[in-house]
């Protein structure tokens, strides 16, 4: 992926945007969105794949909920130990309680920015949370509270985007940035973004076609555009772990 033809793009979206920052089309905090088209269906993954990305994607007062196994007590002391800040610890047990009616799970999901989720009950969280979180745009993000340095985990996550919907289509759509956004920062964002889908997708950048950078509504301006536009056959072996994927050029 050429950095100077990120920068082109990203000057020029800046440009568009904050010159129509009055009218109705667009605002200084619309979201900016990488859009990736596929050449073949990526394989569909057992569970969302987190992308993180340089720069977070939030402010310095966004609200985090940070969903965890039981008990919530020791959870909640944890965090107080590491000098983590969150806006509220939930167990388990408490959000299958709590928050079992649609209504609570959505004042839940309006009351905060933010949903982290211990990776250990990732697994069963998307029953509990519904397609409410995902269509407002806040899918969980695994964390790892086993991790020595837990701090840098939680601000790691803070940074990450969960891909929840890989194997529906051939476009994806990944925010990387708002239109107040340093032009460096978002170029780094958006950098970072398809690196980490890259790694992430097999069989990367080989199956991708295009890539645009875009608001919800401003035109799409093009980043990258693959050479040879010949799609993959994507399959899987037996010697291989079955999230791994072998390439055959069709």
């Amino acid at each position: 992926m050429d950095p100077a033809q990120v920068d082109a793009a990203v000057e020029a979206l800046m440009k568009h945007c904050r010159a129509h920052e009055s009218s109705s089309l667009t605002d200084t905090d619309a979201r900016v969105n990488v859009q990736v088209v596929f050449k073949r269906v990526p394989k569909k993954t057992k569970h969302p794949v987190r992308l993180t990305l340089k720069h977070t994607l939030y402010s310095k007062d966004t609200s985090v909920c940070l969903i965890t196994k039981d008990p919530q007590r020791y959870y909640k002391d944890l965090m107080k130990t590491n000098n983590i800040s969150v806006a509220r610890v939930i167990g388990i047990g408490k959000l299958k309680k709590k928050f079992k009616e649609l209504e609570a799970k959505r004042i839940l999901c309006d009351s905060h920015d933010v949903f982290l989720v211990d990776e250990r009950i990732l697994p069963i969280i998307p029953r509990w949370f519904g397609s409410y979180f995902y269509r407002k745009g806040k899918a969980p993000i695994k964390v790892n509270l086993k991790k020595k340095d837990l701090k840098q985990e939680i601000e790691s996550a803070t940074r990450s985007y969960m891909v929840a919907n890989l194997g529906r289509g051939n476009n994806l759509s990944i925010p990387c940035g708002r239109v107040s956004f340093d032009n460096e920062l978002l170029s780094e964002n958006v950098l970072s973004a398809l690196k980490e889908l890259c790694a992430n997708v097999n069989p990367g950048l080989k199956n991708i076609k295009a890539v645009y950078l875009k608001t919800e509504n401003s035109v799409a301006l093009p980043v990258y555009a693959a050479l040879d536009n010949r799609a993959f056959k994507i399959k899987q072996t037996k010697k291989v772990d079955s999230d791994v994927a072998l390439v055959e050029s069709s």
